[in-house]
């Protein structure tokens, strides 16, 4: 009987441990397989890109850099996935690898840092996760940053990818993952008005453009609504991304803090939008982020929850 019930759902079963695994048992970036196709990822862009070729150089060179090695990664684990035994076992696999749960631990040693005054300890640990410069920062700028990144993050690197792998399996989300994992790579390298980056940086943004607004839609149904839709409307519209500012206007209206605005990136000062006309964010900011990312986890868990019960009340009233 039991084994009856565990192969009716085993889907179910699979999403479930793959994310209690992801979040008992998060591998260290030292050994994580990320790592490795980070370092794949930036050591094309050393050997292809060239800050004098021609823009038409750029662009041709920025596809090909990030299309190949995608496709080749993701046809290898799709030719695996046809000669394994359990394949959804293996996307379940793929589920657990893709998803980033250490992001909050990292903001939440930020905060703790910056409370104590650790501001170059605080400035280091938050280098490893953005590709901005940190090193000017001051208190307010690094909890403004860490903000702005852990929510960033957060939502691809989770919400959306538990998204992909839902609606479109484990393939689609291990595609996306490798996109920004392209990203974040080239990002620390290349400057990011640089036509090099621009192939990859619209294959994102239309990648994610129906799920990610989903998503802010719907968790803005239920957290301050009326002022997101006005920040959206005021500010996101305009954004340097229109997706990160779709994110960003959910976080500064529940926050009430200002979010976004000029960064450094190699040495260089990149104009970006302010969102929001409230105060600057303290280190305690971060801490009501992490809060309120804890009810959003919480709602969005027991939404798919909740959509995975009626799917199988559905199914089976079909049956009879």
């Amino acid at each position: 009987m039991m084994l009856e019930l565990m192969q009716a759902h085993q889907g179910l079963l699979i999403f479930v441990l793959s994310l209690s695994a992801a979040h008992l048992l998060p591998l260290q970036r030292s050994y994580h397989p990320n790592t490795v196709v980070l370092l794949v990822f930036k050591g094309i862009a050393q050997r292809v890109y060239q800050s004098q070729a021609p823009s038409s150089y750029l662009a041709l060179s920025g596809t090909l850099a990030f299309v190949l090695p995608v496709l080749t990664i993701v046809i290898l684990c799709f030719l695996l996935a046809q000669f394994a035994y359990y394949p959804n076992w293996l996307g379940g696999l793929v589920l657990y690898l893709c998803l980033d749960t250490r992001i909050n631990t990292r903001a939440k040693r930020i905060a703790t840092l910056l409370k104590q005054g650790q501001k170059s300890t605080a400035r280091q640990l938050l280098q490893g996760v953005v590709a901005r410069d940190v090193s000017q920062l001051s208190k307010v700028g690094i909890a403004k940053a860490c903000i702005d990144s852990t929510s960033l993050r957060t939502i691809r690197h989770y919400y959306v990818i538990i998204i992909f792998y839902l609606f479109l399996g484990p393939i689609a989300a291990l595609s996306y993952k490798l996109l920004l994992l392209c990203d974040h790579a080239w990002r620390d390298c290349i400057k990011p008005n640089s036509r090099f980056l621009a192939p990859l940086k619209h294959t994102i943004y239309f990648t994610e453009w129906l799920p990610l607004r989903a998503f802010v839609l719907l968790m803005a149904l239920f957290l301050n609504p009326k002022k997101v839709a006005h920040y959206i409307k005021h500010y996101a519209r305009y954004f340097y991304q229109r997706n990160s500012g779709w994110i960003l206007a959910l976080f500064a209206a529940n926050l009430r803090v200002q979010l976004g605005g000029p960064c450094f990136y190699l040495e260089q000062r990149f104009e970006k939008m302010r969102l929001g006309i409230e105060r600057h964010p303290e280190p305690e900011d971060i801490d009501a982020l992490l809060g309120l990312l804890k009810r959003i986890q919480a709602f969005f868990l027991l939404l798919v929850a909740l959509s995975w019960l009626a799917y199988a009340l559905s199914t089976a009233a079909l049956a009879f």
